[in-house]
C-alpha cells in the first residue's frame, strides 16, 4: 500500500457540540486518513461520528455495522458489536484528551460500501484513567460520502472544549 499522505483540508472548533468537516472526499483518491484530537468538558458522554452524503447531510439512519474493542488501564476490556446502528462510537468525552486517526475506504465510490478503521487513545484527569479504541465500521449503502460530522452524545449538554480534524488522501 503507498504511503503518501496528501493534505487536503482541516476544520477546528473550540467549546463547540460537534465538528463537520465538508467536501474533504473526491474521485481523486479510493483511501483518506482523518487525524483527530480533542478535548472534552467533563467524562461523560461518548464521542461518535456520522458520515455526510453526496448533498452534505448527515447520515443518522440504521445504515452502520461496527466493531470495537475499548482497552481501558483500570478495568476490564469492553467489546462492542452492533449491528443497523445510527453512528459510530469512537471514544469516551475524555477531559484529559483523545487523539486518534480513521482510515476510510472508497468513501466517494457511489458503487461500494464505505469501510472504516478506527484507532485512538486518550484518558481522564480526574481518575488517571487511560483509554484506547481500535475499530471497524461499515457503512453498508453504496453512496456518494462528501464528508464526516464528529459529535458529543449521551444526553445532557457536553461540548468539546477542543477539537481538531484533518484529511488527507492516500496515494
Amino acid at each position: 500500500m503507498a504511503t503518501n499522505l496528501e493534505f487536503i483540508k482541516s476544520a477546528s472548533g473550540t467549546n463547540v457540540s460537534s465538528l463537520t468537516v465538508t467536501d474533504c472526499f473526491s474521485d481523486k483518491y479510493d483511501v483518506y486518513d482523518i487525524t483527530f484530537d480533542f478535548a472534552g468538558n467533563s467524562v461523560t458522554g461518548y464521542i461518535e461520528f456520522r458520515l455526510l452524503d453526496s448533498t452534505g447531510t448527515e447520515i443518522s439512519s440504521a445504515e452502520y455495522d461496527v466493531a470495537g474493542l475499548m482497552m481501558r488501564s483500570y478495568n476490564t476490556y469492553i467489546e462492542n458489536r452492533s449491528v443497523n446502528t445510527t453512528g459510530y462510537t469512537i471514544g469516551y468525552n475524555q477531559d484529559f484528551g483523545l487523539g486518534g486517526k480513521l482510515t476510510i475506504f472508497n468513501p466517494y465510490d457511489s458503487s461500494s460500501y464505505t469501510f472504516l478503521l478506527n484507532q485512538n487513545a486518550g484518558g481522564t484527569t480526574s481518575a488517571g484513567q487511560l483509554i484506547g479504541w481500535k475499530g471497524i465500521m461499515t457503512h453498508k449503502v453504496a453512496e456518494t460520502i462528501s464528508g464526516i460530522k464528529f459529535f458529543v452524545s449521551g444526553g445532557g449538554s457536553y461540548d468539546f472544549n477542543y477539537i481538531e480534524a484533518s484529511v488527507f488522501g492516500v496515494k
